[in-house]
């Protein structure tokens, strides 16, 4: 099953890419000037976008949840390699490393985060609905054949720069623990403030029931997703890659963690 390919895929400097990420898209990315007061989000497939974007949306809108409640969030924040998930190199990273943009970055354990990623290739219309098992997804994994590229190699850039006082590094596990400290510590890094009041009605809003039944944010008014294979937001725990992995399929993610996440000075959750 290693040589599964979804419909339209295509492939820039090793990375596989949807088809309505367009060369074009990415000619133009490659000389993209950020402003001083943009805010990206980097983060792979799969491990707290949406709650991020949402967050970060509800930050800079003064913990507006009413309007949240008006509009999808893919309408409220732009996604680059669509109109990147493709910032690997150049001008992007040069803006960044000049600290012109804040950027935050979003990480989650690699074992869940492809557990998530699995589910989503069964349900994404974009990506073929993929029929079959978990263990020949992860034979797609061990070929580095996902899209997006390998979450190892993709984390291995980004986390070169947690350090940068531009760059927030965010752990979807803390989301899950600590939501109210994750607040805090992104209203300082943005440099906003909320309420007490505010932010208790933006914990709420960004609970997993909230966010589950919440439209604005769950895709279910998005043509490109088949719910009846999955939910977008599906679980929201931390852990529920045991009931997925091998022995042999864990230890070779936990010699790659090992290798690079790690390395990197960073520790994650698997529980």
């Amino acid at each position: 099953m290693a040589d599964y390919r979804f419909p339209g895929e295509w492939m820039k400097d090793g990375m596989i890419l949807q088809q309505n990420v367009t060369s074009e898209t990415i000619t133009k990315l490659e000389s993209f000037e950020m402003s001083e007061d943009d805010v990206l989000i980097a983060a792979y497939p799969k491990t707290g976008i949406t709650w991020t974007q949402e967050l970060v949306w509800l930050l800079n809108n003064n913990g507006d949840t009413k309007e949240a409640l008006s509009q999808p969030v893919y309408h409220r924040t732009n996604y680059l390699e669509f109109n990147s998930d493709y910032v690997h190199s150049g001008l992007e990273m040069k803006q960044i490393e000049a600290g012109k943009v804040k950027v935050i970055v979003v990480i989650r354990n690699p074992k869940d985060t492809l557990v998530s990623l699995y589910h989503f290739y069964r349900m994404a219309l974009p990506l073929g609905l993929f029929e079959k098992s978990w263990d020949d997804f992860f034979e797609l994994y061990k070929v580095k054949h996902l899209i997006y590229g390998d979450y190892f190699q993709w984390y291995s850039t980004w986390l070169q720069y947690k350090d940068k006082p531009n760059v927030k590094l965010v752990k979807y596990e803390d989301m899950h623990h600590g939501m109210s400290d994750v607040i805090n510590d992104l209203s300082l890094f943005l440099g906003k403030s909320l309420s007490q009041d505010v932010a208790a009605n933006v914990m709420n809003h960004l609970t997993f029931d909230s966010m589950s039944g919440n439209d604005m944010v769950n895709y279910k008014r998005s043509p490109f997703f088949d719910f009846k294979f999955s939910s977008f937001i599906r679980k929201g725990i931390i852990g529920d890659w045991k009931n997925y992995f091998s022995q042999i399929q864990s230890e070779l993610i936990d010699k790659s963690y090992r290798n690079t996440i790690e390395a990197l000075g960073v520790s994650l959750e698997f529980i």
